[in-house]
């Protein structure tokens, strides 16, 4: 099986593979603005704050329950996507979160945050590469 280069990059940026989704992130929802609006917020948030700490807060956003969590509610994908099911459930993690954070960082940088952050919305969106 060939994996093209996209595939390899959705299957980095895939939180899936280092933590374990919280179930509030599943709950089916009308979306509450535009996609291009929360990349472009996000990328901003991004150089603002630094990749690293925005992918850390991220997996914070993604992992602990709403009343847990207390970062920027901006970065909220579920405000533009509803998560796919494939994603759902527990699971032994392939890679540590902090080497997750680190190929991402890395990814952004050769990526640049926007091109990155529809990678991650289509990745969150789907499920990711089959």
């Amino acid at each position: 099986m060939d994996i093209s280069a996209n595939d390899a990059s959705a299957m980095i940026a895939n939180p899936f593979y280092a933590v374990t989704f919280a179930s509030h992130v599943f709950k089916k929802h009308s979306t509450l603005g535009s996609k291009e609006d929360w990349v472009a917020a996000n990328a901003y948030t991004m150089n603002d704050i630094s990749p690293k700490i925005w992918l850390d807060e991220f997996l914070d956003f993604m992992t602990q329950s709403r009343a847990k969590y207390d970062g920027h509610d901006i970065l909220n994908p579920m405000l533009v996507v509803n998560v796919s099911d494939r994603l759902e459930g527990k699971h032994e993690p392939l890679v540590t979160r902090e080497l997750w954070i680190q190929a991402n960082e890395k990814m952004i940088k050769e990526m640049k945050p926007e091109t990155w952050l529809w990678q991650l919305l289509d990745v969150l969106e789907t499920g990711g590469p089959k």
